[in-house]
């Protein structure tokens, strides 16, 4: 029976025979193929079906602002306006979300079956929607499923821990999937060099699988001064080719000009679906001085005092981090942890006037680079005297190498080796950063790049020693054999739990860090967050149950944070799902 039922409905909506449910309302005549080109209009089209501004104030409620565009409000242009602001790819207003909503249905009417009785789509596929733990994520997606089931659109919401949840989508094992992004640096490639092929949070899989062999994009250099021009060309092709002409390009109005270029191509896919540009509320307990961020997330507890002691503080930021691994870690908690536990050659602090800057670290200064003929810039950088490893080893400039050449080799697309691309001799082995003695590190990059001295600030481009990392894989997972260079040193790992750092006295610096011990409690259960803020546990912590801001803002003053953030929360589709009816 249930055979003969199932040939009956698709008899009558492919032939509109009569006697089949009303077959006049249903519109199923010169439906178009659903094509690679025609997945993309598709995604767009589920892009403009959600209301950007009640996301923004029903759900998030941290004063976020709709976003149409990946590069988030924030990031300067090439004349000092907002990149983003020169930038029009839809209008994400409430006025405009009427428009925007007939528009995907007008759409979506050329590829799928309609009944034109009960407003639905009879043969759209189902939406797996992966979303981590959280009331936050979990409610977007509610809102997500709602929103499509509205239109005969069936989404499965599945949720997971951080650590599963990540892998899953680093692997492309989704369809749609919640995502978010904050900038490593002021500059608007950093959330347009992670799409190409081989980026190690390519999650989309830009270039891989099926995509890879999909010869339908274009790029024309030629205006920019670059002898490039390919139609039907591969991502590879087009996309990288892009990226890496920005990296070696001089020309600022130029640069800005392909970047523009590069999100143009992003957003034509259709796989990104900005949501609304982040914010950061947090809860800071007011028995806490010396507590600084910056603007990418980042919180350094280094200096910090509750009640005017510093012996401990206790906070929670998240869940358990991916990795502790500088080579491999891809999240603001995680980037938090290792600014505690390692020292670059600079590092983020704060000026007299009590804003965020990069100052030297391991490096005595951070000197202008010299150009060179070829329009190289070589930079020379001394060291400190006597640095140490937590082990109380000594650390030289062959460390840094080491990690540079480690990081920037990873082909295993689980790292940040794409930060590298800058440096001249990437992707061929070469990497051109050398150590002529234990004090001096010598690095050329391909052209002037105005955000090098973030760059260095960064986990990734912190130094690791290569005894430890050579001789144990995981090495970066256990307290035992953790070894560091930073303010703090590892003293415990509860897995899932807590993570205990503890002043580095085999730090240069130790004599300047103040608080002694710091426990970075792990969960992402907003609810138990905040109880354990309100007795007094936890004294910083980083979620707070969406439902709870009004009230929390009013009771809590100065302690409720809303802080600025350079930043897109985005939903990614997984550009090898398919699309096509069902």
């Amino acid at each position: 029976m249930k055979k003969i039922v199932l040939i009956c409905l698709a008899l009558c909506l492919v032939f509109s025979i009569a006697g089949c449910q009303q077959s006049q309302n249903i519109s199923t005549e010169n439906l178009l193929p659903v094509d690679a080109r025609a997945e993309a209009e598709i995604r767009q089209a589920v892009s403009l079906m959600l209301d950007r501004e009640y996301i923004a104030q029903q759900i998030a409620r941290g004063g976020q602002q709709p976003a149409s565009t990946f590069v988030p409000k924030g990031l300067t242009d090439a004349d000092g306006s907002q990149f983003y602001a020169n930038t029009n790819y839809f209008d994400p207003s409430q006025d405009a979300y009427e428009e925007n909503f007939a528009q995907a249905m007008q759409t979506l009417r050329k590829y799928y079956a309609y009944d034109e009785a009960t407003g639905k789509f009879l043969n759209f596929p189902t939406v797996q929607y992966l979303y981590n733990n959280s009331d936050a994520h979990r409610a977007v997606g509610e809102y997500v499923q709602s929103v499509l089931s509205g239109v005969g659109i069936r989404v499965e919401l599945e949720n997971q821990e951080w650590n599963t949840f990540l892998n899953t989508r680093k692997q492309g094992d989704y369809t749609l999937a919640r995502n978010g992004w904050v900038a490593d640096y002021n500059d608007p490639i950093c959330f347009l060099d992670m799409w190409t092929t081989n980026a190690g949070n390519n999650d989309i899989q830009f270039g891989k699988g099926d995509h890879a062999g999909q010869a339908i994009y274009s790029l024309d250099l030629t205006p920019y001064g670059v002898d490039y021009r390919v139609e039907n060309g591969t991502w590879s092709q087009t996309y990288d080719v892009l990226i890496d002409t920005i990296k070696q390009e001089a020309n600022s109005q130029n640069r800005y000009a392909m970047m523009h270029l590069a999100e143009d191509m992003l957003m034509q896919t259709g796989c990104i679906t900005p949501l609304y540009y982040y914010t950061d509320p947090y809860m800071l307990s007011s028995t806490v001085e010396g507590f600084y961020a910056n603007p990418f997330g980042c919180k350094y507890f280094h200096n910090a005092r509750v009640s005017g002691k510093t012996d401990a503080i206790s906070v929670c930021l998240a869940s358990e981090p991916d990795s502790l691994d500088p080579a491999f870690n891809s999240t603001v908690d995680g980037a938090t942890l290792l600014g505690h536990l390692f020292a670059g050659l600079a590092k983020w602090s704060l000026d007299e006037k009590g804003q965020p800057v990069v100052v030297a670290d391991c490096a005595q200064s951070l000197p202008e680079g010299t150009l060179e003929s070829d329009g190289t810039v070589t930079y020379t950088y001394h060291l400190r005297q006597d640095l140490k490893w937590s082990d109380g080893q000594p650390l030289t400039a062959q460390d840094f190498v080491y990690a540079w050449k480690r990081a920037a080799a990873d082909t295993t697309g689980a790292g940040q080796g794409y930060l590298f691309r800058v440096i001249q001799g990437y992707g061929t082995g070469e990497l051109a950063v050398d150590a002529p003695d234990d004090s001096t590190l010598t690095v050329t990059l391909t052209s002037p790049i105005g955000y090098w001295n973030e760059l260095l600030a960064l986990p990734t481009f912190f130094p690791v020693r290569e005894d430890v990392v050579s001789s144990n894989e995981a090495w970066a997972a256990n307290p035992n054999s953790f070894v560091c260079n930073g303010a703090y040193r590892m003293t415990d790992w509860v897995h899932d739990s807590l993570i205990t750092l503890e002043k580095n006295e085999n730090f240069y610096g130790a004599a300047d860090v103040t608080m002694e011990m710091i426990r970075f409690f792990l969960s992402d259960d907003a609810n138990n967050m905040l109880s354990n803020f309100k007795n007094g546990t936890w004294l910083v912590i980083d979620q707070v149950p969406i439902n709870e801001i009004p009230t929390l803002q009013k009771q809590y003053g100065e302690e409720f944070v809303i802080a600025d953030q350079l930043g897109t929360y985005y939903l990614c589709w997984n550009i090898n799902a398919d699309l096509s009816p069902k």
